[in-house]
C-alpha cells in the first residue's frame, strides 16, 4: 500500500465511545419512531377512510382528525409506560431520572391530546346530529 493510500484509510481508534454509542442509539431510537408514526398515521388514516364511507364529505376531515388523536393518544400511552418500565431497569440507574422526566413529560401530552380528542368528539357529536 502506498503512503497516499495508506493516509486515506481511517485510522482505528477503537471501540466508539459512550457519547458516540448514545448518539447511535438516540438516532436509532428516532428512526423507529418515525418508522412507527409512519405506519400509525397510515392505519389511523385507513380506519378513518373506512369509518366515513356513509358521512358527508364535510365531517370527513372531521374524523380523519379524530383518528389521529385517538393514535397519538395509543402512542403517547405506550411512550411513557416505556419510559416509566425503563426507570425501574437496574441497568439504567444512571439514566432513571431522565426516563422518569421522560415518562411523565408523556403522560402529561397523552392528557392534554386525550383532553382535545374528548372535545374532538363533542365536535363530531354535535355536527354528526345537525
Amino acid at each position: 500500500m502506498s503512503d497516499a493510500e495508506s493516509a486515506e484509510q481511517p485510522v482505528d481508534s477503537g471501540p466508539p465511545s459512550e457519547a458516540a454509542r448514545a448518539a447511535i442509539a438516540e438516532e436509532m431510537v428516532l428512526n423507529a419512531a418515525m418508522a412507527f408514526a409512519g405506519h400509525a398515521v397510515a392505519g389511523a388514516q385507513q380506519a378513518a377512510e373506512k369509518a366515513s364511507e356513509n358521512v358527508p364529505d364535510h365531517l370527513k376531515g372531521v374524523i380523519l382528525r379524530q383518528f389521529w388523536l385517538e393514535t397519538a393518544t395509543l402512542c403517547l400511552r405506550r411512550l411513557g409506560e416505556s419510559y416509566g418500565q425503563a426507570a425501574g431497569d437496574a441497568a439504567q440507574t444512571a439514566n432513571a431520572e431522565l426516563l422518569r422526566d421522560g415518562a411523565k413529560r408523556a403522560d402529561e401530552a397523552r392528557a392534554n391530546v386525550e383532553a382535545i380528542g374528548d372535545l374532538g368528539l363533542d365536535l363530531l357529536d354535535r355536527l354528526m346530529e345537525g
